[in-house]
């Protein structure tokens, strides 16, 4: 499972996993956002994906499990950078809209911060290589080579 992408000027992203950041990016308050589990279902067709949250909300189980993907408790921004580079960051996307977000979205080979309900860290934009509004057009934005392509292409 791969999802491949020819970016004009900077080469070929190969990409395996999808490392996702719950709270304020698939969650608002705890709660899954409505509009995020029919695209990322179509993005988990394509790449592994990998949950990560410090679980503010007490709420990462049952999030987790109605989306049928395991979740995996971090407590820091570092440790979510760690998950990155242990699963290969050169085939690692990333999506986030935290402070502790910012690592791993520098990490992984494509970081893509969101400004859902709760907002967005500047650290986590700094980080980003794509700002999207929402975390359904950034799981949608992976599935569309060529917008991805038009939108980093150097």
């Amino acid at each position: 499972m791969t999802i491949g992408i020819e970016i004009p000027g900077r080469g070929e992203l190969v990409l395996e996993h999808l490392v996702l950041d719950v709270n304020g990016t698939l969650a608002h308050r705890g709660a899954l956002l409505e509009d995020v589990a029919a695209p990322l279902a179509r993005v988990g067709s394509r790449l592994r994906v990998h949950l990560l949250s410090a679980d503010t909300f007490g709420t990462l189980a049952e999030v987790a499990a109605g989306l049928g993907l395991q979740a995996h408790p971090v407590r820091t921004g570092e440790e979510k950078a760690e998950v990155v580079a242990a699963l290969g960051a050169a085939r690692c996307a990333a999506i986030g809209n935290g402070a502790n977000d910012a690592a791993m979205l520098r990490a992984a080979a494509l970081g893509i911060a969101v400004l859902g309900p709760e907002g967005a860290a500047g650290s986590a934009l700094a980080a980003a290589d794509v700002v999207c509004a929402s975390a359904q057009q950034a799981l949608e934005l992976l599935l569309d080579e060529r917008g991805l392509a038009a939108t980093l292409r150097a």
